[in-house]
């Protein structure tokens, strides 16, 4: 579940994909509506199951925000859909479906897919990242997943890497999200364009702002826009700065970077190692790998799926 769409599917115990989905969130017509589209996500792929006689063991999903393990609340923390706070996401599709339900935070299940199926298989220690509309971060440490206290850990986007600098919509200062997500990107072109004027992205455009988007200033790059490289760098500066200090937090053995930021291209990532590297201690960084995520979008609901499986184990 995310701030802009709702992605969905049945995962076998081998981590394959049987089907999958995709719905508009439609978080701008409140609460009712994210919830109404989850529980028809969840209605279309039992449709499914029944037709091809399959097994359902359980519903899994992966909320943005702070969400507690223990009742499936979404408990706070949830800045892109703040209406989600405080629904208790187990209780609420418990009414409807006769399944167990399992809640976990969204970036904790695309670390979960990641280390069981993904590019962090076979490591102990991994740091693993979306970058969409917000970004978040997932933490496996010796093999499992870490949560926090008050299953508030790995608030990655949440991290302040300018004391004095951007308000964040969480309420903090200075939050890495407020710089490198989708949104912060698109906001820093505009401003460019609007100061600087000479792009090629006012063609791919057709001249509306509104229709800019992270994909059109990749796209402007691979062209040799000059605008769109300094945008792109600049995130990558800032990711950098974020992860580097993580890094040397954490010491983990692989860095995993997913969401649709993410498919900005080999280049995209292969910057933010070189960033990472230059500011990170270099003991922490001797076999550090930085990496794009393998299961691309899927990853949200693989990682889903992994807690009914883990669940019934």
């Amino acid at each position: 579940m995310g701030g802009t769409n709702i992605k969905f599917g049945i995962v076998s115990d081998k981590g394959e994909v049987l089907y999958k989905g995709m719905l508009s969130a439609q978080a701008n017509l409140g609460r009712d509506a994210i919830l109404n589209n989850i529980g028809r996500a969840v209605e279309q792929s039992i449709a499914f199951a029944t037709k091809k006689k399959i097994k359902i063991k359980g519903v899994g999903v992966g909320s943005p925000g702070t969400v507690n393990l223990n009742t499936g609340k979404i408990e706070g923390s949830c800045p892109n859909i703040p209406q989600m706070v405080d629904v208790n996401l187990k209780q609420w599709l418990s009414r409807f479906f006769e399944f167990p339900v399992y809640v976990d935070n969204d970036a904790n299940v695309m670390a979960l897919a990641e280390s069981k199926f993904g590019a962090a298989k076979g490591y102990k220690d991994a740091l693993c990242l979306t970058l969409g509309t917000g970004i978040g971060g997932g933490i496996i440490i010796d093999g499992k997943l870490f949560h926090g206290s008050n299953f508030a850990g790995a608030e990655f986007g949440h991290m302040s890497i300018c004391y004095d600098g951007r308000k964040c919509r969480c309420g903090g200062i200075g939050c890495l999200e407020t710089y490198a997500s989708a949104p912060a990107m698109v906001k820093d072109t505009k401003r460019l364009l609007k100061r600087k004027g000479k792009s090629i992205i006012h063609k791919l455009i057709k001249g509306d702002l509104n229709r800019l988007t992270t994909e059109i200033i990749f796209q402007a790059e691979k062209k040799g826009d000059v605008l769109a490289s300094q945008v792109i760098n600049q995130a990558c500066a800032y990711l950098g700065a974020g992860i580097a200090s993580a890094v040397n937090l954490l010491n983990p053995q692989v860095v995993v970077i997913g969401g649709g930021v993410s498919e900005g291209g080999k280049s995209f990532i292969q910057r933010i190692e070189k960033e990472v590297k230059k500011r990170a201690f270099p003991s922490a960084t001797k076999s550090l790998k930085v990496v794009k995520a393998k299961l691309g979008n899927d990853a949200g609901f693989i990682g889903a799926a992994i807690l009914c499986s883990s669940a019934s184990q």
